[in-house]
């Protein structure tokens, strides 16, 4: 399942990635994720790992997730492995109005949730189109 969305945030590129960036601050600003924890010591970087914690439709599900590429202020990507494979880049650039962030994501789901894939991809769409109109808001309140 591949899924992208757009956003334009009313603030400079570099906040919005740093925003974006504090994973760990995901659950103020996303529905579904319920918990993200860095497992390694240092700044956010490739190789940053984490604990996450997310709401999927009936049930929790709780993965590990790797930064796979980090270029502040304009890439940031991610990887897990379980329960089911997927990717996600996050991409920044500055325009007149502040910040366009373009969000993919491919999701490889297995076994009983392949077969389900059908009927998750539309609220998949919609939780992604709200999660970064979500976002959106957040930066542009200044909580970030």
């Amino acid at each position: 399942m591949k899924l992208d969305e757009t956003v334009v945030v009313s603030a400079p590129i570099e906040n919005v990635f740093d925003a974006w960036a504090a994973l760990e601050r995901s659950p103020e600003h996303q529905k579904p994720t319920i918990e993200r924890s860095k497992l390694t010591d240092g700044p956010v970087r490739a190789g940053t790992r984490y604990h996450a914690v997310d709401q999927w439709p009936g049930r929790k599900v709780s993965f590990e997730m790797e930064i796979t590429d980090y270029q502040r202020p304009h890439r940031l990507a991610a990887a897990w492995e379980h329960p089911m494979r997927g990717t996600w880049v996050a991409s920044f650039s500055p325009n007149a109005d502040g910040t366009t962030m373009t969000f993919k994501t491919t999701i490889e789901p297995t076994g009983l949730m392949g077969l389900l894939e059908p009927m998750m991809r539309p609220w998949a769409r919609k939780t992604l189109a709200a999660g970064l109109d979500s976002f959106r808001t957040w930066v542009e309140s200044g909580k970030y």
